[in-house]
């Protein structure tokens, strides 16, 4: 979403929950306790930076260990599902439940016939790239339109999409293939 032209930078991004996802997202197969799952997924929004992002994803009837290398939070849309945590606590999200799942930790998901989610996934911003970040915010906000700021924010997110190489979509669904 970083790409967008500059005037749809600041438009928001708008759709409905009821959008069915229909981008093929594989769990990786080592992942897999039991069945056959079928998973997919859209990306709805990102943010400029691409530290975050939000998702609709859905998930057949299937076992699988998940392994999150994000924090991400998720509203279960339809259907539900069992998590487990390593310490053996269980929670069942249905329609409307939230639950939030840090970054290092690895869950038990059981589906006992179908779940579709929206997830608001975050990346932690490394500490190097914090001070600059807030610079640079600090600056847009003083400066409002000031178009160098506006400038320099641009191309500091530019370069940092170019350090990390890939869109939010691709690096999504690459963290989902990734065994741990």
């Amino acid at each position: 979403m970083g790409d967008l032209p500059e005037h749809l930078r600041h438009a928001g991004t708008f759709g409905s929950i009821r959008a069915w996802p229909d981008s093929p997202s594989p769990i990786e197969a080592s992942w897999v306790r039991s069945g056959t799952p079928t998973t997919r997924c859209n990306l709805h929004s990102s943010t400029v930076d691409g530290f975050a992002w939000t998702m609709v994803w859905d998930c057949t009837r299937s076992a699988f260990e998940w392994h999150y290398d994000i924090d991400e939070v998720v509203v279960v849309l339809e259907g539900s599902v069992r998590v487990t945590d390593s310490q053996g606590v269980s929670h069942t999200l249905g329609v409307g439940d939230v639950g939030y799942f840090p970054q290092g930790t690895s869950w038990y998901w059981e589906v006992d016939d179908y779940v579709r989610k929206v997830a608001f996934c975050r990346n932690e911003v490394p500490r190097a790239v914090r001070l600059p970040m807030r610079v640079v915010r600090k600056l847009q906000r003083v400066a409002g339109n000031f178009r160098p700021i506006r400038a320099v924010s641009r191309v500091a997110g530019d370069l940092w999409r170019r350090v990390i190489g890939v869109s939010r979509t691709t690096a999504t669904v690459m963290l989902m293939g990734i065994p741990l």
